[in-house]
């Protein structure tokens, strides 16, 4: 599918152009994960409960999924880089617009726009990236782009949160605004221009192998996100953590993320991606062998969960943005993004029927591990398949050229 194709950026500036795409996704990816915890700062201004909270997610996510299957049919005729302008400047706009409102129904209108926008943000800045980035540079660059939602837990959402209870939740969406302002000079001035334009002819099909290769990262990352929504009663019921410790705890598996994603995507270009993959998968399983033998080590395990499901996600987004060529990245990545939604979503509503009522019996807890572990143990099979179709293209594509 993918040509070799020739880059002039250096590896310094690469590393430059990696940077700003990591911040334009940490601005996105705070964005979007801020309003759960948030929102129980901003229910009593709009005069709703604080559970109200999933329809402002809800809507977002609907608005995410629907950007991005419109955007793998026309985002790839555009000029990304304009394209990224244009997404990040409506991005800050709508925030603010949050903070000048406190009817309930504006607030979801204005999450939903901000879906639509936050659908396709990753689409365009990824494919602007991995374009001007040689072939055995692309897994580290895409593992520093992932870290940033590492990131957003180690120091995105502990800033949030300090800013809404000291000063309240207006000025904790101010910061996130500005950050989408910063992000616009950022993208002009070292961003590279667009240099593919895809025709109509050379658009991606949407057939089975593109399905495959676009829901792989939703597909590894469904088994975490059945446990994320209930991680906190796991933690004091299950492991015996006080709530005092949660901070910490969660802090330290979001700096064992952060290396786990760098030190993956060093590996990435060393070793084969189902090594790796099978690697990861390994100690995510021990991760939820803690949870099923009832361990009392919370902190071996938010290190092993975090650390195993970061490592899975460069493997799964390492190969699977070879499958389609510059032309058609832009997308590609924005159904990738959309199915990664979807899922989610799918995982979040999945977690509390399997955990009724935070009710953690044996019986309710060894149910959601199964499935987590079926779930995570087909994962490095994903990974041989995708391998082998793109050793497969590769070959088709020497022959023909």
């Amino acid at each position: 599918m993918m040509p070799l194709a020739k880059h002039k950026f250096k590896y310094r500036a690469l590393i430059q152009i990696a940077v700003v795409t990591s911040f334009i996704q940490f601005t996105n990816a705070l964005e979007y994960m801020v309003f759960n915890p948030i929102f129980t700062f901003m229910a009593g201004d709009f005069s709703v409960p604080v559970s109200f909270s999933g329809y402002v997610s809800g809507v977002y996510t609907f608005g995410a999924v629907l950007s991005g299957v419109f955007a793998f049919y026309w985002l790839d005729r555009f000029n990304k880089k304009r394209f990224l302008i244009i997404n990040m400047a409506l991005l800050g706009t709508l925030t603010l617009l949050i903070t000048l409102t406190t009817n309930f129904g504006v607030l979801l209108i204005l999450r939903f726009c901000a879906g639509l926008v936050g659908g396709t943000t990753m689409g365009a800045s990824i494919s602007l990236l991995i374009n001007c980035t040689p072939i055995n540079l692309r897994g580290k660059m895409l593992a520093t782009v992932i870290a940033s939602f590492s990131v957003v837990s180690i120091v995105g959402m502990p800033m949030i949160l300090f800013l809404c209870t000291h000063y309240g939740w207006h000025v904790a969406l101010g910061l996130i605004c500005a950050f989408c302002l910063l992000a616009l000079p950022l993208i002009v001035f070292i961003i590279p221009k667009d240099s593919v334009h895809s025709e109509t002819k050379n658009r991606l099909s949407l057939d089975a192998d593109t399905l495959l290769f676009a829901s792989s990262n939703a597909l590894v990352q469904f088994s975490p996100m059945l446990i994320i929504p209930i991680l906190v009663p796991l933690m004091t019921q299950q492991l015996g953590v006080p709530q005092n410790l949660l901070p910490w705890l969660f802090f330290t598996g979001g700096i064992a993320g952060y290396l786990s994603t760098k030190i993956t995507g060093s590996l990435i270009s060393h070793y084969s991606t189902p090594l790796l993959a099978i690697g990861s998968t390994a100690v995510f399983m021990l991760s939820l062998l803690i949870l099923a033998m009832n361990y009392q080590n919370a902190t071996l395990f938010i290190i092993l969960f975090l650390g195993a499901s970061y490592s899975r996600l460069v493997s799964s987004s390492t190969i699977a943005i070879q499958f389609p060529d510059d032309k058609q990245r832009a997308g590609f990545v924005s159904l990738q993004t959309s199915i990664m939604y979807l899922v989610t979503t799918i995982a979040f509503f999945l977690s509390p029927l399997l955990i009724p009522n935070d009710d953690m019996t044996l019986q309710n807890l060894d149910r959601l591990l199964m499935i987590c572990a079926i779930a995570a143990s087909g994962f490095p099979i994903i990974v041989f398949i995708l391998q082998k179709k793109l050793t497969k293209n590769f070959r088709l594509l020497e022959r023909t050229s």
